[in-house]
């Protein structure tokens, strides 16, 4: 992705669908949600994914955060998001699972953990046809909705 993809993101991270889920709703101003768009689009690890040369959703990926406040490059946090025209068509299936695949042939990525509502049917079935177990639940502190936690071991 690049700054040129800017207007299409925020777009996207504006459909009230995409923001309740990755929580983009709880931005409060347009001026905050075009410094986050921007932030996650300069991020090395946001991939964009492109339908007929249209920005139609995204996959980010982030270090996680150890125990002592540091990022742990081996361990992961996948979070994703596609334009409601497209769901329940397969397109996040398969590009997730293109993305796991280079994760498994990378020595120093160990695992993968994304985090989903419980209530949403459609993303737990993808995590768990890309091999991912769930491990518990949570509840959000912000939100006050209860999330699974999936995690996908790569070592």
């Amino acid at each position: 992705m690049s700054a040129a993809d800017l207007k299409d993101y925020e777009k996207l991270i504006s459909q009230p669908e995409i923001a309740a889920g990755a929580g983009f709703n709880l931005v409060s101003n347009q001026k905050m949600l075009t410094e986050v768009a921007k932030r996650q689009i300069s991020h090395p690890m946001t991939l964009g994914l492109r339908i007929h040369d249209h920005l139609a959703g995204a996959i980010l990926l982030y270090e996680q955060i150890d125990q002592n406040g540091f990022p742990d490059e081996a361990n992961l946090e996948m979070s994703y998001f596609l334009d409601p025209v497209y769901w329940n068509q397969g397109f996040m299936t398969e590009a997730a699972d293109q993305l796991t695949q280079v994760l498994k042939h990378d020595p120093t990525v160990k695992t993968v953990n994304a985090e989903v509502f419980t209530d949403n049917l459609a993303s737990k079935a993808l995590l768990n046809r890309l091999g991912f177990e769930m491990t518990t639940t949570v509840t959000d502190p912000i939100i006050g909705r209860k999330k699974a936690i999936f995690k996908l071991n790569l070592a």
